[in-house]
């Protein structure tokens, strides 16, 4: 089974009893000098600075998880009243003896990762600690203090003894999909009876690998989608649709990187394919008024995400809980059970693997991850603005490898697909569109040119869902067909035999 950590779930909406702990401080024997007011800020103010790069700042997930291990320090205090200086970080030994519990629980719990538990306990604490004045000098950087560092010793011995032992997995995948596991997830998705759950799951999990999108991508992507280019591959072009994002804790100043999605060789591996099922279905079923407000100009349209557990949180960032529960739900269905240590990092570790395993360069690799601190100024201001910077991991992640320039092609693409069929399944899309293009090239103020790429997107999707539909039909059956309103177009496709394209 898919492993999903509870200290992930929602966190409680009350979180002031911990909050309050930022506001201690310490004036016992040797106590550093306090804030206090000066000419240029007051201590309010300088407290406020340290609250906002310790906590307000830190990324929704991050401070989920420090939650935890606060909430676990509040309560251990309450425990061991005897313990000195009540919430406050400090001294050294008692937050030896707080790591040393954390410690003792992960051995009870037979944890494989008792140094991850301390290591995270004691970045909460450092958190804590930093907005807490008066405490001394001589204590602030308090890993580094004998007892701390003892403990954290212990727990990496316990760590490595954990893993060691007879009842470990010896298994080399048990945080990647391998291409079986993939298409059987795939296809759990695409039978799973709630549709919008299973057409959500099967575009999250291929859009996420073929993009290497972490949890907190997915959780907030939206419907920044763009047509980019028609990359001049031999002997079919490849059609490259990008999404946008200026989400994700590892991207704090929040700049708009992109990934880079193209049709997969195999129809059944097709993320382009799943995405236009998942859009078209939202846009005809689900009733997600896009096009409308695009039309309107209305720019609220920007805050519709694209992964979704319910219409109703259409328009809101998804939390890690939303979007690993649905995943979880359709991973229960599949016929073999699916053994794995991670859930909504599963797509990215394997997409890295997948591309490592194509002889990708780490060049390559760190470009398309996005990962921080690659190659300096270029790799933060220059490359993560086009996803035609990775194109590579996107030749090779779509099934072609690595000659993919001089090896692209598919039968499907080909496929020549009727403007009524497409109009059928985004119904206005092309009037809107025109529409948008046309006040875009004469409005005097600003313009929406992401509308105008949302719409062109939506089109481009309506005709890979008709090149990709035969081959879904005779992988999933009718059941897949969501779209009922369009049985009778369906019928018509279904007489052109294009199995052997």
């Amino acid at each position: 089974m898919l492993r999903s950590s509870t200290r992930r779930g929602r966190a409680s909406a009350d979180n002031s009893d911990v909050l309050a702990m930022f506001r201690l401080v310490y004036s016992g024997e040797g106590a550093a000098q306090p804030l206090v007011d000066d000419s240029s800020l007051t201590k309010e103010q300088k407290w406020q600075l340290l609250f906002d790069r310790n906590w307000r700042n830190l990324a929704p997930s991050s401070q989920t998880k420090w939650l935890v291990y606060l909430r676990k320090w509040k309560k251990w205090i309450d425990d061991h009243p005897e313990q000195p200086e009540g919430y406050l970080v400090f001294p050294s030994s008692k937050v030896s003896a707080f790591l040393s519990h954390i410690l003792a629980d992960c051995t009870t719990s037979s944890s494989k990762d008792p140094h991850g538990a301390v290591k995270s306990a004691r970045k909460a604490l450092r958190h804590l600690r930093a907005c807490q004045a008066g405490i001394p000098d001589d204590e602030a950087k308090f890993p580094s203090q004998p007892y701390i560092a003892g403990v954290t010793s212990r727990a990496k011995t316990a760590t490595a003894e954990a893993r060691q032992c007879e009842a470990a997995d010896p298994s080399c995948s048990a945080s990647t999909l391998n291409n079986e596991e993939y298409a059987s997830l795939l296809e759990a998705a695409m039978r799973f009876p709630d549709k919008q759950v299973g057409l959500c799951v099967a575009a999250m999990v291929s859009c996420g690998l073929a993009a290497g999108f972490r949890s907190d991508d997915l959780q907030d992507t939206r419907y920044f989608m763009e047509l980019i280019c028609s990359v001049p591959a031999k002997p079919l072009p490849m059609q490259i649709l990008a999404l946008a994002t200026n989400a994700g804790k590892a991207n704090r100043d929040a700049q708009m990187t992109y990934a880079a999605l193209a049709n997969h060789r195999q129809p059944h591996l097709d993320c382009l394919a799943y995405l236009s099922q998942l859009v078209l279905y939202q846009l005809n079923v689900s009733k997600l008024p896009l096009l409308a407000l695009i039309y309107q100009n209305n720019t609220s349209w920007r805050s519709y995400r694209m992964f979704f557990r319910d219409p109703s949180m259409a328009t809101s960032k998804q939390t890690y809980y939303d979007l690993s529960t649905i995943l979880l739900k359709v991973a229960a269905t599949m016929p073999d059970t699916l053994v794995k240590t991670k859930v909504m990092h599963l797509m990215r570790c394997s997409g890295t693997v997948s591309l490592a395993a194509a002889a990708c360069s780490m060049d390559i690799l760190r470009v398309w991850g996005r990962w921080a601190r690659s190659e300096g100024v270029v790799g933060k201001s220059y490359l993560p603005k086009s996803p035609l910077s990775a194109l590579p991991a996107t030749g090779v992640l779509a099934g072609f490898g690595t000659d993919f320039m001089t090896n692209h092609a598919f039968g499907r693409g080909t496929v020549a697909v009727p403007v009524a069929w497409i109009d059928a399944l985004a119904p206005h899309a092309r009037v809107i569109f025109q529409a948008v293009r046309l006040r875009n090239r004469t409005c005097t103020g600003k313009a929406d040119f992401s509308g105008q790429h949302c719409v062109e997107s939506t089109l481009y999707l309506a005709e890979t869902f008709w090149q990709s539909s035969p081959f879904m039909l005779q992988r999933y059956g009718l059941g897949w067909w969501a779209l009922q309103r369009f049985v009778s177009l369906w019928a018509v496709l279904h007489s052109v035999n294009l199995s052997n394209r």
